[in-house]
């Protein structure tokens, strides 16, 4: 097998050294596919990944500082006000974007209360959106995984990045780092796996697929697409997020070093993003100074809601944790324990 592979690379390597010259042939050739008798096509070598895996992190050290929220965050039972909105009437409360990873569920496993919570707001007239840099299920299932907790939605609810990505980069050939979970979501991208015009980097995943996409080979084709000229994109940007094993390291730290090492300037297609806002906006025909988002992250979702002109809500389940909000220098306008309290907040506050 090994044998057969480096023949296929080496006749791959002459047959491009020979119409493009080697520099090139040097920068661009990469395994091109899983298996021996697989073909690169434009729709499969693109995601799929090298033969060569890069080491499997181990999980997140198991500290209790770092795996839950802090005793002060736990004994909070209140709700937090920070910052007073102005007095408004019912219309500016109408519009309101709902995170998912963090808000609704952890690894899976739902967050008490919120699926009523979704019940709550639309029997109240609220208009809602479903907003989510979730990178490894596609819209379909996590449409399917939200009504398994007993929330009511539909796809047309749900706002992926891939859905983003497909109108950012249409027309343009793209070499996606992705989970292959999500290829389905990208349909319509014209997927190659070299001379590239657009590198699109996904988001990591709790399983082993994710150090095979990121594997240092599929990190060196993607350096070596933007070294010739291709722009970088990232679905988002995401540092880590909150598991059932504690924090996980996100695919940003791997936008950073294709950053750093291209020299360029990766565009974050999700949040936040004021192109996403603006689109989850649109669909509720909303405008931002009458809205509100709610969300875990205080960077992705409060921060860039708020550059957006939006009014925000942080909910403390997920992600957060009371030093981070301390150290951002960001205030939402109201912290609530979780989504199960936002309708009786937003109640009294109407």
């Amino acid at each position: 097998m090994a044998s057969s592979r480096l023949r296929h690379w080496l006749r791959s390597s002459w047959a491009t050294a020979r119409s493009t010259g080697p520099a090139r042939a040097m920068t661009r050739c990469f395994w091109r596919s899983v298996s021996a008798d697989e073909a690169p096509t434009s729709k499969s070598a693109s995601t799929l990944v090298s033969l060569r895996w890069a080491c499997c992190p181990p999980g997140p050290l198991e500290r209790e500082k770092r795996s839950s929220i802090s005793r002060r965050g736990r004994d909070t039972l209140r709700v937090m006000r920070i910052a007073s909105p102005v007095p408004v009437d019912s219309r500016s409360m109408a519009a309101i974007l709902l995170d998912i990873d963090g808000v609704f569920h952890v690894s899976g496993a739902p967050i008490a209360g919120a699926a009523g919570a979704v019940t709550q707001l639309r029997e109240s007239g609220h208009r809602l959106r479903f907003v989510t840099n979730t990178t490894i299920r596609t819209r379909a299932a996590l449409t399917a995984e939200l009504v398994g907790f007993g929330v009511e939605l539909t796809e047309d609810d749900l706002q992926t990045t891939a859905a983003a990505a497909v109108h950012a980069l249409r027309n343009r050939r793209v070499l996606a780092l992705t989970m292959l979970s999500v290829v389905g979501d990208l349909d319509g991208l014209d997927l190659v796996g070299e001379d590239a015009d657009a590198v699109l980097v996904g988001g990591a995943d709790e399983g082993d697929e994710t150090g095979r996409v990121f594997s240092y080979m599929n990190l060196a084709r993607a350096f070596g697409e933007l070294q010739a000229g291709a722009d970088l994109y990232c679905l988002h940007k995401n540092r880590w997020w909150q598991t059932s094993r504690g924090p996980l390291l996100d695919s940003g730290a791997f936008v950073a070093g294709l950053e750093y090492a291209a020299g360029v300037e990766a565009v974050v297609i999700g949040k936040p993003s004021p192109v996403y806002f603006e689109a989850a906006l649109q669909a509720l025909d909303a405008d931002p100074k009458l809205a509100w988002m709610v969300g875990d992250d205080i960077e992705a979702d409060i921060a860039g809601a708020q550059r957006f002109g939006m009014r925000t809500a942080l909910v403390r389940t997920g992600k957060f944790r009371p030093d981070d909000l301390e150290r951002s220098g960001i205030t939402p306008d109201i912290v609530v324990n979780s989504l199960a309290e936002l309708p009786d907040w937003l109640e009294r506050a109407l």
